[in-house]
């Protein structure tokens, strides 16, 4: 998804990748390097939203070299994943894909036919409640938590099940 910081929103009005039209020529795009091969980067970007930045970047792909790019003002726009930690931890700002460019990354989880042969609808049922409950920032902010913060993965995640009622605190 489209990231910029807080300062570049708010400088120019930023909500929605739409917004970034009248503005475009005048930007620096980061991401991956394969972006500007990709339909979902920067050729769905031009084709969907009219967007033909001024220069793009190839850095990582949605990483600690984009992250900091970003932050320095190297680049003005960022291609980060939508959970990255990095968008809580910075206050950047995820764009609103407006046009439907990108189609939703949900969880999805897996688990094995033998724990679902011994545990039956009881366990697929909890753990579908579960998915349910997960959203995108919530996940940012845990993957803020976990990897920039250093917390244990473990109390993140028991903490997160007893504030939303699956477990007794």
């Amino acid at each position: 998804m489209p990231v910029v910081t807080r300062a570049t929103a708010d400088r120019l009005g930023l909500v929605t990748t739409s917004d970034l039209a009248p503005h475009a020529a005048e930007l620096t795009f980061g991401g991956p390097p394969e972006c500007p091969e990709r339909e979902f980067c920067l050729i769905g970007l031009k084709d969907v939203y009219g967007l033909e930045f001024e220069e793009f970047k190839p850095l990582d792909t949605g990483g600690p070299i984009t992250v900091a790019a970003l932050e320095a003002g190297e680049i003005d726009v960022a291609l980060l994943f939508s959970s990255d930690g990095a968008i809580t931890a910075k206050g950047f700002v995820v764009l609103e894909d407006d046009r439907a460019l990108q189609g939703a990354d949900n969880i999805v989880p897996v688990i094995r036919t033998d724990l679902v042969d011994e545990y039956g609808s009881g366990l697929t049922d909890l753990i579908d409640s579960i998915s349910s409950r997960i959203t995108t920032p919530g996940l940012s902010e845990m993957n803020k938590r976990v990897n920039i913060d250093l917390e244990d993965p473990d109390v993140v995640a028991r903490e997160w099940l007893v504030a939303n009622g699956f477990v007794e605190g």
